[in-house]
């Protein structure tokens, strides 16, 4: 039985022109990124990557993407394409975004969105619907996106909002008598019930910090698989990035699972979606990064509606299955990859184990809990692919950030930039004072998010060059630093 292979996958600051990502200076292709990143959807046939984290200028960075992925293919079979979108209604009184105009990439302090990458020659296996409106900011080549923005939901009665006292019927109010998405006719028979409500969720900055609203906050993005199965199933992949804040990530794990796209999906005609019809679903993946910790004794606590089985109730669910799964060990669950710990995120891990490198549980895949299971998925733990041997697949990528790294080292000049023996290459800024003035600091040219730096530059530099890694901490530190802190999750869907 032939499958498509879908992943999820935050990738910090895609499309941003720092030269760590790009292995050049004043370039904002995110080249070295982009050869990791080539080489794990080759060593994992993924047919669609979504994208979470993305800059509002990634056209560079998309576009060298898909050269690599095209790259090696034969004539004719260069199928590969990219597209992205902001992540946000613009305006609360735009009910149905029709254009890239209704959505905007900022939300509080953040700029951030979406973006795919798919392969769109494989009609013995799925066809990748155009969207129901051209949402998307930019498609390589020109054409019709696939990308949507997750709108409506179905209705719920008032809940409580992360244990405070704000409570909302979370669709704005919409509360008949059988909210569950299949309402009974006069006879008793179900159908879709024919209007979904708007789905609000929480903002991400702290003006509101109680509230949930329509526009401004970061909504789920998703495509839809037309499955080549003598059915014509329809399978949306959608992924979701949550407010950071820990409170209102939780109301947004609570609310992703009355999103529409995980009950129905848009008809078709003459093979192309409609806001006509909708057709109830036996296949999805809704995935990203919650920001909210699937923690054991908490489950399933935010993610209720996700979890919860079928019923015509307000407390009735999507009836998932997730991935990781809840039940297992609590290195099976975390999802992100950390450099230092200790109260203050300064002490650097030097453990041999890459599991010691695991952080947080929060991204997580959901998928039909039907029986028998048709759809499975996974976390993939990289830094333990790349000490394994796995690790063969990104002897290209190491050795070009070795010569990268070669490059920035052989740059350092006195006096505003040193060498140092542990982090590497070190620039002076001037960083204004909490008391007023300007002090002057030393920071790694050449480091990781959250303060994550090498602790020792030579070995590092050894292991890259060597095109292997062969401990825990140079796997992190590569991982960390040149693609990002989230792991990939990873769909397999039959056909």
């Amino acid at each position: 039985m032939p499958n498509v292979v879908v992943c999820i996958w935050n990738i910090q600051n895609y499309g941003s022109s720092s030269p760590k990502y790009n292995g050049l200076p004043g370039s904002a292709s995110n080249a070295m990124r982009n050869a990791f990143i080539t080489a794990f959807i080759q060593q994992n046939n993924i047919d669609v990557l979504l994208i979470q984290e993305v800059s509002s200028t990634p056209q560079a960075a998309l576009t060298d993407l898909r050269n690599k992925l095209n790259h090696p293919l034969p004539a004719g079979s260069k199928d590969w394409k990219v597209s992205w979108c902001a992540c946000a209604v613009a305006h609360s009184d735009t009910d149905t975004v029709t254009s890239e105009d209704d959505l905007i990439f900022m939300t509080g302090a953040r700029t951030e969105g979406y973006a795919v990458v798919w392969r769109d020659n494989q009609a013995a296996r799925f066809d990748m619907l155009q969207g129901l409106n051209q949402i998307a900011s930019g498609t390589v080549p020109a054409g019709n996106s696939p990308l949507n923005i997750s709108l409506f939901g179905r209705p719920t009665d008032n809940n409580t909002l992360g244990g405070g006292p704000e409570k909302f019927g979370a669709t704005g109010g919409y509360l008949p008598a059988n909210n569950f998405p299949y309402q009974a006719d006069a006879h008793g028979v179900y159908g879709l019930m024919d209007h979904w409500p708007k789905l609000n969720y929480p903002p991400t900055s702290t003006y509101d910090v109680l509230g949930v609203q329509w526009h401004k906050s970061r909504r789920p993005a998703y495509v839809v698989l037309k499955l080549n199965d003598g059915h014509d199933t329809l399978c949306p992949v959608a992924a979701y990035h949550a407010p950071s804040n820990a409170t209102r990530a939780s109301w947004g794990a609570f609310m992703s699972g009355l999103a529409r796209e995980v009950y129905a999906t848009n008809g078709l005609a003459a093979g192309v979606p409609t806001a006509a019809t909708t057709v109830p679903l036996t296949k999805f993946v809704f995935g990203g990064d919650f920001n909210h910790s699937v923690d054991q004794a908490d489950w399933p606590g935010d993610y209720a509606y996700m979890n919860a089985n079928h019923a015509q109730q307000f407390t009735g669910g999507a009836q998932t299955t997730q991935a990781p799964d809840h039940t297992a060990a609590d290195t099976a669950r975390r999802t992100t990859v950390q450099l230092m710990t200790g109260a203050a995120h300064d002490t650097p891990i030097i453990s041999a184990d890459p599991n010691d490198y695991l952080r947080h549980k929060i991204d997580l895949a959901f998928f039909p809990r039907t029986a028998p299971q048709v759809i499975t998925a996974q976390r993939i733990n990289l830094p333990t692919v790349l000490t394994g041997a796995g690790g063969a697949a990104y002897a290209g990528c190491l050795t070009a950030t070795d010569a990268f790294m070669a490059h920035v080292a052989g740059a350092v000049a006195a006096p505003d930039t040193r060498f140092a023996a542990v982090t590497g290459p070190e620039k002076r800024h001037r960083k204004r004072n909490h008391g007023g003035g300007f002090v002057y600091q030393w920071s790694p040219i050449i480091s990781g998010a959250w303060g994550g730096t090498f602790v020792n530059w030579a070995t590092t530099r050894a292991q890259f060059g060597a095109g292997a890694v062969t401990d825990a901490r140079r796997a992190a530190e590569y991982y960390h630093i040149f693609v990002s802190d989230h792991l990939p999750l990873v769909a397999t869907i039959p056909v």
